[in-house]
């Protein structure tokens, strides 16, 4: 199985859990590419079968909740894009002060059914991840191994 997982990050928290997933994924013999947001592209992600997304929530020219900024370009490239059967999974880190926490998840979940992909598991959203790194870890791995086991079937 292709395992693709795409993020974005400004300090660094997502590309940390990213790497935590794809290690989870490589105790299962699963081998997952990290991909940076910027630069993937379409014909790229078509290639995988699971693709996980994975953003910070902003507050993003005053609407907060956002997807970090290098998304909006990145979901502009997909608009018209058909991923019938494809298989996502999306999570995100956030800060349950803020009125939408981990907003960012929504609408990377609304970015797949446009693209009329399947989510294959509940999204995770992670409060405050650098707060309590090992709470926020052992979240992930736990999210990662329910994911292969549904993906195992």
């Amino acid at each position: 199985m292709k395992i693709a997982i795409v993020y974005a990050t400004n300090s660094g928290g997502t590309q940390l859990a990213a790497q935590i997933v794809a290690e989870t994924f490589a105790k299962h013999n699963l081998t997952a590419e990290i991909k940076e947001v910027q630069g993937s592209m379409p014909a790229d992600l078509k290639n995988y079968d699971l693709v996980i997304l994975a953003s910070p929530s902003w507050d993003y020219e005053g609407l907060e909740g956002e997807p970090h900024p290098d998304y909006r370009p990145f979901m502009e490239k997909f608009k018209g894009e058909d991923f019938s059967g494809r298989k996502f999974a999306v999570f995100g880190l956030g800060d349950s002060s803020y009125t939408y926490f981990c907003g960012a998840v929504q609408h990377l979940e609304d970015f797949v059914k446009s693209l009329k992909g399947e989510l294959v598991t509940q999204s995770l959203r992670i409060d405050g991840f650098y707060l309590d790194q090992q709470k926020s870890s052992q979240q992930l791995t736990d999210w990662t191994e329910s994911l292969v086991t549904h993906l195992n079937g």
